[in-house]
C-alpha cells in the first residue's frame, strides 16, 4: 500500500483533500485531512490561530436531518480542512469525523507529522461544487450521501530546508461523501474519489 503525500486535504480530500479521498489505486488518502463523534457546536466562538486565520463555524443549515444540512456540513468539513491546512489547527477538523472514517483519520495524521516536523501547507485551498444531496436509510440507520466535485488550489508542503518539500498541482476531482446524524448535524463518516 502506498501513500501519496498530498495534504487532503479539502481532499479534499485533495491537492492534499481532493487528492486525499481513498481509491482502487491507492488506498490511503493523500490529504493532509479525526476521531470525535460529534461535530463542533456552532455556539462555539470562532477561534484564530497564530497565523491570523479565523476557524469556520458549523452554520445552522448543517443542523437538521434533511439532504440540504447534510449538504452543508460536507461544505463546512471542506471549510475545516482548508483552515487545519492553512493554521496548523486540526482541533476542529479532528471533530467532524468518525472515528472509523479512514479517509479523515489519514488526512489528520497526514498533517500532525508535516506540522509536528516543523512544515507547513500552503495553497491547497479546496472549493465544493455540490451535484447531488440525498438521504438514505438502512438497518435503521439514516445517511447523507453528497456527491460533488473538488477544485483545489497548487499546494506547497514546505519544511524547512528544501530537501523534502511536496509540491502539487492541485485539480478536479469528483468526490462522494457519506455523513450520518450526530449531536442535531452530521459527522464524516467516509469520502472518497469517484473512478
Amino acid at each position: 500500500m502506498s501513500r501519496t503525500r498530498a495534504v487532503l486535504t479539502a481532499a479534499v480530500l485533495l491537492s492534499a483533500l481532493a487528492l486525499g479521498g481513498c481509491t482502487d489505486d491507492d488506498p490511503e488518502p493523500k490529504f493532509g485531512p479525526t476521531e470525535s463523534t460529534s461535530p463542533a457546536s456552532p455556539t462555539s466562538p470562532s477561534t484564530s490561530s497564530a497565523a491570523g486565520t479565523v476557524a469556520p463555524t458549523l452554520p445552522s443549515a448543517a443542523q437538521g436531518s434533511t439532504a440540504a444540512s447534510a449538504e452543508a456540513f460536507v461544505k463546512f468539513y471542506w471549510e475545516a480542512v482548508n483552515y487545519a491546512q492553512s493554521s496548523g489547527d486540526l482541533r476542529l477538523l479532528r471533530g467532524l469525523g468518525s472515528p472509523s472514517c479512514t479517509a479523515c483519520n489519514a488526512g489528520v495524521s497526514y498533517l500532525e507529522q508535516v506540522f509536528d516536523a516543523g512544515g507547513h501547507v500552503v495553497g491547497g485551498v479546496g472549493s465544493l461544487s455540490v451535484q447531488k444531496s440525498s438521504l438514505v436509510e438502512g438497518d435503521g440507520q439514516l445517511s447523507g450521501v453528497v456527491k460533488f466535485v473538488l477544485t483545489t488550489t497548487p499546494q506547497r508542503v514546505d519544511f524547512e530546508g528544501t530537501s523534502k518539500d511536496e509540491s502539487y498541482p492541485g485539480g478536479t476531482k469528483t468526490v462522494n461523501a457519506l455523513v450520518e446524524p450526530a449531536g442535531g448535524s452530521w459527522i464524516m463518516t467516509s469520502w472518497g474519489i469517484q473512478q
